[in-house]
């Protein structure tokens, strides 16, 4: 068996434990006698300090200001007139500009000779003071000066009740050694209660706790600075603590004797519970939030609210249940044969009965175990005012059940003890004053109600109750837009005689606009090429010479003949033909692309360029670069005479629209310059402007060449 750690028996045991319980709340210590001057401190006390050094024999007032004005206090304290005093927040400006903020604990000590001195604890909390995500707890060594002070238990049960959190010590067999007043009244024990029983009557993470205890302090401070375990107190109820751990060893025996060493482990922990559940609530209230904003019908949107709520607070079983016109009794455990309804299936225009049946709709479990509870998604009608549906239905509000199986009113009892459900509660869905569905849910813990559980549940019904206020709206609306379009069709059957010959002008009107548009491409674009027609060039050209007439400006024609055609069309056939037909249209009317330009199919196998604004140059340039495109499209003329692509001859013409000139003649020079082009050889370019005669380099010939 372990010997007992007492103040009697190990003085040094109790320096230990004091040691460990400063440094893991980060506490300095200082005592000062009745004229406040200090007679002991600690270590790393200076730090706390405001800029005087602290030192024994001078005035505590000087090194901590926050002390001026209280004096009167600090003698009641010493004269045992009031028990202790906590300056909490006070601020520090370091060297660095940052802030050290910290708590100072005031009690009053009688020690040896009655000699009356105060104890002064300087807990630094600037990690809490500052809201950081995470506290990292670093250990620092410090030496106290608590030989003197140890003698005494109630100087160490003073430290130990005057701390906040939760306080446990137990042995390597995780029996209970010392508790503190935190830890009795968070748990519901007394002191006697706990001492020498197992930490595991307090929480079944015993062992994780050790694991973390023994972790090096390098890597405790940074990955585990708290661990968060599950805990019951004496009624049976859970809270969360979240514990900071460490252990240490001591020894027993006088300095002669031989010395057995024992490992303790120090638990200090806070209890988070309501943290925790606000931040629950928050994540059920948020998940219902997005669940409803994304769903477009209340038939999407309630599995997923059911499945959120239960995950969100650890309940076993959630349902559905709206009310079911024209059913007057009960119905569990039968089959149902029925067509599949949506989950609503209200009266969106009519009220509901005062006290209606209520159908079960739809169900969401986590486990198998409450298997037999959902009873196969087997559909279940209960009588009005009947279960945990009709009570909330009659209140209109929530209902809460601690003891399911021991309820008279709760009529699937049976099948909630064989599931191993033991609480319930169920909040009602309220639209046009009236309650248009019930929502239930049950655990497999026995609970009595929870207030911030039923807050949350309030706003999600609220919240529901909006959703389904704002789908009878919609269907107002589709029905008034319905009567309005009833109305609209009597109008319009009045004046339909009318309304169907002005239809059928309309289509007339449309129908002969489409043909005449059809008709002018037709007679504007060559059907094989796309490329505008004779017809087309004929009026563009008219114009054009018009107004080049008006503005004293060049304009020149290119008349265009693919060479050796027809070999092309006997050798390929006449779809090989049609082919480079349009690949010819397509490299002419890239080129000819500015305002007052156009390509277009002369006849045959013969293309026409209009170039507006051209001199004579500039028309050999348009000429060259049609010339070049084609030599890149490479198009294969095995019978050609003159390539082994297909090749252009060209014949330009160029002049300045004048009285006493016509087009005639420029058609006339152009197609001259054609003849000589293909005369002399063709896959050339030729060109007329008045006298001026031009060839592509292969020679000159005069004006007086005629045609044979």
């Amino acid at each position: 068996m372990l010997p007992t750690l007492t103040v009697e028996s190990s003085p040094r045991s109790i320096n230990i434990l004091l040691y460990k319980l400063l440094s893991l709340r980060r506490i300095e210590y200082l005592t000062v006698d009745r004229e406040l001057k200090i007679k002991e401190i600690s270590l790393k006390v200076q730090d706390f300090a405001f800029h005087e050094e602290v030192g024994a024999g001078k005035d505590v007032r000087d090194s901590f200001p926050e002390l001026i004005g209280i004096e009167g206090l600090l003698e009641d304290i010493i004269e045992e007139r009031q028990q202790d005093c906590q300056l909490k927040s006070i601020s520090r400006v370091l060297k660095d500009g940052s802030y050290l903020y910290l708590n100072l604990y005031i009690f009053g000590y009688k020690g040896q000779a009655n000699a009356d001195r105060l104890i002064i604890l300087c807990e630094d909390v600037t990690d809490s003071i500052g809201s950081q995500p995470t506290i990292v707890l670093t250990a620092k060594k410090t030496s106290i000066k608590g030989d003197n002070l140890a003698a005494a238990g109630d100087y160490i049960d003073k430290i130990i009740n005057s701390l906040g959190d939760v306080l446990f010590v137990t042995g390597t067999s995780g029996q209970i050694k010392k508790v503190n007043q935190a830890a009795q009244q968070l748990f519901g024990y007394t002191e006697s209660e706990l001492i020498g029983q197992s930490i595991s009557m307090i929480t079944a993470e015993e062992e994780l706790l050790r694991k973390v205890s023994q972790l090096p302090p390098a890597l405790k401070s940074e990955y585990w600075p708290q661990v968060k375990v599950a805990c019951q107190t004496k009624i049976g109820l859970k809270v969360i603590v979240a514990f900071s751990c460490s252990n240490f060893e001591t020894s027993t025996g006088s300095k002669d004797a031989d010395r057995e060493v024992i490992q303790d482990f120090v638990y200090i922990g806070k209890d988070i519970t309501k943290q925790q559940r606000i931040k629950k609530c928050q994540e059920a209230q948020y998940a219902v939030t997005h669940i409803l904003s994304e769903s477009t019908s209340l038939d999407s949107a309630t599995p997923k609210i059911l499945q959120a709520i239960c995950q969100s607070f650890g309940w076993d079983f959630g349902e559905l249940w709206t009310p079911a016109e024209g059913e007057k009794e009960t119905r569990l455990g039968e089959e149902i044969k029925s067509e599949k309804d949506p989950l609503w299936c209200l009266p969106l225009c009519c009220p509901i009965e005062e006290n209606p049946c209520w159908r079960r709709v739809a169900v969401w479990q986590a486990a198998d175990e409450v298997r037999e509870f959902a009873e196969n998604d087997q559909q279940i009608i209960l009588a009005a005012g009947e279960g945990l549906p009709g009570a909330v239905s009659r209140s209109g509000s929530t209902q809460w059940i601690t003891d399911l199986v021991g309820d008279r009113n709760f009529v699937r009892s049976r099948l909630a003890e064989e599931a191993g459900l033991r609480s319930g509660f169920g909040f009602p869905i309220h639209a046009r004053n009236q309650v248009v569905g019930v929502m239930t849910f049950f655990c497999r813990e026995e609970l009595p109600p929870d207030q911030d559980l039923l807050q949350i549940i309030a706003v999600v019904s609220s919240q529901l109750g909006e959703f389904v206020k704002r789908k009878y709206a919609e269907k107002e609306l589709q029905e008034a837009e319905a009567s309005i379009r009833f109305l609209y069709e009597q109008e319009k059957r009045q004046s339909e005689e009318l309304a169907r010959q002005n239809l059928a002008l309309e289509q007339a009107k449309l129908e002969l606009q489409a043909a005449n548009m059809e008709l002018q491409r037709l007679a504007s674009v060559d059907g094989l090429t796309q490329i505008p027609n004779r017809r087309c060039f004929d009026k563009k050209l008219e114009l054009e010479w018009q107004l080049m007439e008006r503005e004293k400006e060049s304009l020149s024609l290119i008349l265009c003949d693919i060479d050796f055609f027809k070999l092309y069309n006997d050798h390929y056939g006449h779809q090989g033909g049609d082919e480079c037909l349009k690949q010819v249209a397509e490299i002419l009317a890239s080129n000819a692309q500015r305002a007052g330009d156009l390509a277009a199919r002369y006849g045959g196998e013969e293309f026409a360029v209009i170039l507006s604004r051209t001199d004579v140059q500039g028309a050999k340039q348009i000429a060259e670069a049609i010339r070049r495109d084609l030599k890149t499209a490479a198009i294969f003329h095995a019978a050609s005479k003159v390539s082994k692509f297909i090749t252009l001859s060209m014949g330009i013409a160029t002049t300045v629209p004048a009285a006493g000139l016509s087009i005639e003649e420029l058609i006339g020079q152009a197609d001259r310059a054609l003849y000589r082009a293909k005369l002399e050889g063709r896959d050339r370019i030729l060109g007329l402007d008045l006298k001026i005669e031009f060839q592509d380099g292969k020679g000159v010939f005069s004006d007086d060449c005629e045609r044979s």
